[in-house]
């Protein structure tokens, strides 16, 4: 009894943490186009003031230190540092989206993320999902078009629509591949580097790879332009991601890409909020598909849960009950 309200417990944090997070992600495109930088100078900041943010929490704490300076000389690092460089193109692209498709209709056609993740979940860490699950990201994906509608181009604003959909699908899949390596590492090791590490050592990673940018894409940064790539840094990405990979750990790959959904209906929100880009009868349809595919799956991987654990502790009950 105790061990199940223990991991229920966990996993009621863990959503709740990683919902936060996918809120706060949603806003993510209003500081990058408010910045008016170029994407990859946008992105270099983000990891310089990301990694600078976190870097001053470590340097207070001697044992996470210890811990950062292992990993960046084992192999572990090497492999974080692949996932920040993946993370990382994986935001290029993206916000170059936003240059020929609206915050909120990017953001949105990029969740077919989820779809990918579960993929590589199955095919590099052998989880596996059932059809409950295919049904619900069935109904994720049919929200995802209504609030896309892709029907509604014409013109020359569907070489637009091919650019930026093309763009973000790209991104989707190197971000899923980022997650993938992260999940590898937790899952190969019983102690593995702290979230604060991970992060840290993908911005550092992400500072490199994108630092050529400051030399191709030459831009002068406003004072106001500055602010918002502050925020960027600090809350929407050292923050964020902090929260994020605190709850990986304990949610299964198809709970973290349903709950996913939670981060594009945020971003038309502020879409609608920032710009006055318009949410049609349609696109609320869509929104509400992409809820009910959360809450169902949630539901679904609960049973799941409660099913294995009863099993652990009254095999023969389990036995009867599945029978």
């Amino acid at each position: 009894m105790a061990p199940s309200n223990t991991h229920t417990r966990g996993v009621y944090l863990a959503v709740t943490l990683l919902t936060a997070g996918m809120i706060m992600s949603g806003t993510i495109g209003y500081f990058v186009v408010e910045s008016g930088a170029p994407p990859a100078v946008v992105v270099f900041w983000r990891c310089v003031i990301g990694a600078t943010g976190l870097l001053a929490v470590i340097s207070v704490r001697s044992s996470t230190r210890k811990e950062l300076l292992h990993a960046v000389t084992s192999r572990v690092g090497l492999a974080i540092a692949g996932s920040g460089a993946l993370l990382v193109l994986n935001w290029i692209l993206i916000f170059t989206a936003y240059d020929y498709l609206s915050i909120g209709v990017s953001t949105v056609i990029f969740h077919i993320e989820p779809f990918i993740l579960i993929a590589l979940g199955a095919l590099f860490l052998r989880e596996k999902f059932n059809r409950r699950t295919l049904a619900w990201f069935g109904l994720g994906f049919l929200g995802i078009v209504l609030v896309a509608k892709p029907w509604a181009a014409n013109g020359e604003n569907v070489h637009s629509l091919l650019i930026g959909v093309s763009l973000t699908l790209v991104a989707a899949t190197l971000y899923a591949a980022s997650i993938i390596v992260v999940r590898h590492q937790q899952a190969r090791r019983q102690a593995a580097p702290s979230p604060l590490v991970i992060i840290t050592i993908q911005l550092i990673a992400g500072a490199i790879v994108t630092s050529p940018a400051l030399v191709l894409s030459p831009h002068q940064v406003t004072s106001s332009g500055w602010i918002h790539l502050l925020v960027l840094g600090l809350v929407n990405t050292a923050l964020m991601y902090l929260i994020i990979y605190a709850a990986y750990p304990r949610l299964g790959t198809a709970t973290i890409g349903v709950l996913a959904f939670i981060y594009p209906a945020a971003a038309v929100v502020v879409d609608l909020i920032a710009y006055g880009s318009p949410i049609t009868g349609l696109q609320i349809l869509g929104f509400g598909a992409i809820t009910a595919a959360g809450i169902g799956q949630i539901l679904t991987e609960r049973r799941s849960t409660a099913l294995t654990l009863a099993s652990r502790y009254n095999p023969q009950g389990m036995s009867k009950a599945v029978h």
